[in-house]
C-alpha cells in the first residue's frame, strides 16, 4: 500500500476526494504514454480506481503535474509537425486516428491523449507535482509515501 501525502490542503480537490487519494495500492506518476499504458493495464488487471473505490483491496491513481492531458508533447516546438515525428506508438487498445500531417504534435498528442482518458475513465489527478518518494518506515517491505504539491 502506497500513500499519496499533500504538502497542502488547497489542492482543489474535495474533503471526500483527498482522502480517497490518501492510500493506493499503486501510484503511477506521470500521465504521458507511458502512464496512461500502465493505468490502462492496471485497470484491466483488476485493480480499482483509488479515487472512487477506495476500500478495494487493489487500487490505483495516476498523478500527473501538467494540468491537461499530453505529457511531454505539450511543451514541443510549434514547428514540429506529425509529419516530422520520429514516431508515436498507439495507446493500448486505442489506435491513432488519422491526423493531418501539418498539424503541430503539441496539440495532435494530447488531443489523442485526452480521448483515450475520456475513453478509458483513468483515475488521473492534475495538476500534482510529486515532491518526494519515500518509506513510510524502517520496514523495506513496507508502505511507500508518495509527497506531492
Amino acid at each position: 500500500m502506497i500513500g499519496l501525502g499533500r504538502n497542502t490542503a488547497d489542492d482543489g480537490l474535495s474533503p471526500q476526494n483527498r482522502e480517497a487519494t490518501r492510500r493506493a495500492t499503486v501510484v503511477v506518476i506521470g500521465g504521458g504514454q507511458s502512464g496512461l499504458s500502465a493505468a490502462y493495464h492496471l485497470k484491466r488487471r483488476g485493480f480499482h480506481s483509488a479515487l472512487t473505490m477506495p476500500d478495494s483491496a487493489r487500487t490505483f491513481v495516476v498523478v500527473d503535474a501538467e494540468p491537461e492531458p499530453g505529457g511531454a508533447w505539450r511543451h514541443r516546438w510549434q514547428s514540429l509537425r506529425m509529419a516530422t515525428v520520429n514516431g508515436i506508438f498507439d495507446l493500448p487498445g486505442f489506435p491513432k486516428p488519422p491526423i493531418d500531417p501539418a498539424e503541430p504534435s503539441r496539440t495532435a498528442v494530447p488531443h489523442y491523449f485526452a480521448a483515450f482518458e475520456r475513453l478509458t475513465d483513468l483515475p488521473i489527478l492534475r495538476p500534482v507535482t510529486v515532491t518526494a518518494v519515500r518509506r513510510a518506515d524502517s520496514d523495506p517491505d513496507g508502505e511507500l509515501v508518495v509527497d506531492t504539491s
